[in-house]
């Protein structure tokens, strides 16, 4: 019998409990109207300018000043004003690799669980990321509820709807913790989404009687996309449309897979706030996701 190393048992552990940390570091600007040039250094041309309390991705470092990316271009911007604001997130590798005597090959991927063969989204990998979380709670509601808790909710109960109808659904965030805009769009690439929705929820104080839902893309190539989930989820929930629109936005300009950010309704209106809460709502925010994601990818 060929004996097996108790270096390849071991190697062989390590690597199916493998995960990916991701390390992400955004500036939080500071200073108005901060210059951000071509190079590092005050000699080099001004190409933009940003404003607190704006976050961009941190791409590079040399010396005194960092690159980010603004406004589909990068730049430079002086450390004196901004902060940084760094955060880890652990992502599960998608396929891991098995080594057998020093050889390298791939293992297949099991299944978690049982699917529903029926439903046809069978396979899709659908990547939900709730919006804000943690220090970043996002916009607040009339009964003083955070967006980033209703976001949450609201993937769980789509999560498992979408996986009702066969599709594999991996959220950016499990819990109330900060995730970067960089590590969720990274998420969505290295999981090679079908789709990636980001859910978020408006407000508007100063108008406590605006309601609706907003769908944004970026993309031409997610027009489509956009239209039929939209469609899909004003017909389940009977609710104010707002339409769609063509945004930039990071998650969304940044995301090589097909994207779309979605603002579920208005927390600011007390009516509203209250369907959000809702499971019953919830549910029919996921039934009409799921009648859009069917039509788009038939």
């Amino acid at each position: 019998m060929k004996k097996v190393s108790f270096v390849t048992i071991v190697g062989i552990v390590l690597i199916f409990s493998m995960s990916v940390l991701i390390y992400a570091k955004e500036a939080q600007i500071e200073g108005e109207n901060l210059n951000v040039r071509t190079g590092p250094g005050t000699e080099y041309d001004v190409i933009a300018q940003v404003n607190p309390p704006e976050n961009y991705p941190i791409l590079e470092e040399s010396g005194d000043w960092v690159k980010i990316q603004v406004t589909g271009e990068e730049g430079w911007i002086h450390k004196d004003y901004f902060s940084i604001l760094e955060s880890e997130t652990s992502i599960e590798t998608e396929e891991p690799e098995q080594v057998d005597d020093g050889e390298t090959e791939k293992a297949k991927i099991s299944e978690s669980k049982e699917i529903n063969q029926s439903g046809n989204l069978t396979g899709k990998r659908i990547v939900i990321d709730p919006g804000h979380g943690g220090r970043d709670v996002g916009a607040i509601g009339a009964s003083e509820g955070y967006e980033s808790l209703y976001t949450l909710r609201t993937a769980n109960v789509m999560k498992e709807i979408l996986e009702d109808q066969g599709a594999e659904v991996f959220l950016t965030r499990t819990r109330d913790q900060y995730i970067p805009l960089t590590s969720r769009v990274t998420f969505a690439n290295l999981h090679r989404a079908d789709v990636f929705l980001s859910l978020h929820y408006n407000s508007t104080p100063e108008y406590p009687t605006v309601k609706g839902i907003d769908t944004y893309y970026y993309s031409d190539r997610d027009q489509p996309l956009a239209e039929y989930v939209h469609e899909g989820i004003i017909s389940q929930t009977d609710t104010s449309d707002r339409g769609i629109e063509q945004r930039d936005l990071q998650v969304l300009r940044t995301n090589h897979r097909p994207s779309l950010l979605l603002e579920l309704g208005f927390i600011s209106n007390q009516t509203e706030e209250m369907h959000v809460q809702s499971i019953v709502y919830l549910e029919a925010i996921s039934r009409g996701i799921v009648a859009g994601l069917q039509a788009y990818f038939k």
